[in-house]
């Protein structure tokens, strides 16, 4: 007679999630958007310092125990909405400009995506009220990368160019600003094409004039230079979206 063989135990598939009865996965990132929207949203209308996490809580229609597991306190809430407005900010100054007037408009069009966070943040900052140094941060990331792409002094500027460069940059932040907060709202009856060509002459004039009057070219000799100037890499630039690069 042959030997028995022992036949293996039959493998059994795990049981899949999804059937009848269970849970839907939750997107925590698109949740953990959804309310940065609401809170700033709530933040706009009843302002930071009078709103506190049980009124967030209560606009989204959950426990504010789950806020706090997301955000751990209301600071930062606040930290998480500036950071969203701020990654914005980069991932525009990343891309090349195609014209002036053009990082507005490619930023409002983020933006109007879920204007809450950006209407709340700009509206602080151009307020000048420091709400975690809000003020400050977004004002001097712009500054900075308009002294990158529009203020860079060219090789032989007069003496001290780089100071005069950071004030033109700072005095370019304002202006720049309000323009956005108009393009976001979109409520001037403006539209896009007709914005671009209004910001773009604007920024284009102050970037020409402002290069000028605080000298940060060299002194021109012999026949007038081509409108532009140096930037860093050593193209000539004189189409840029709101300023080189």
């Amino acid at each position: 007679m042959l030997a028995k063989t022992k036949r293996a135990p039959a493998k059994t598939e795990p049981a899949r999630r999804g059937g009848p009865g269970s849970k839907p996965r939750v997107d925590v990132a698109a949740r953990r958007g959804e309310y940065i929207r609401i809170a700033a949203s709530v933040l706009l209308e009843k302002g930071i310092g009078s709103t506190t996490m049980q009124d967030i809580a209560d606009r989204a229609g959950v426990p504010k125990v789950l806020f706090y597991r997301i955000f751990r306190s209301k600071q930062a809430l606040l930290d998480a909405i500036v950071d969203e407005v701020l990654t914005t900010f980069h991932a525009a100054y990343a891309q090349r400009g195609k014209a002036y007037g053009n990082r507005v408009i490619v930023l409002a069009n983020i933006a109007r995506q879920r204007p809450e966070p950006y209407l709340l943040v700009l509206a602080y900052v151009r307020a000048g009220l420091d709400q975690g140094q809000w003020a400050r941060i977004v004002s001097d990331t712009v500054t900075q990368y308009a002294l990158e792409r529009l203020f860079v002094p060219a090789p032989g500027a007069p003496p001290g160019a780089w100071e005069r460069a950071q004030y033109a940059a700072r005095l370019w932040t304002g202006p720049f600003l309000d323009a956005l907060i108009a393009a976001i709202e979109n409520r001037d009856g403006v539209d896009d094409e007709a914005r671009m060509r209004w910001w773009g002459q604007i920024a284009r004039q102050y970037h020409l004039s402002s290069r000028e009057a605080y000298q940060l070219d060299a002194p021109k000799t012999g026949e007038s230079e081509a409108s532009g100037h140096l930037i860093p890499d050593g193209n000539i630039t004189v189409e840029a979206g709101d300023g080189p690069r």
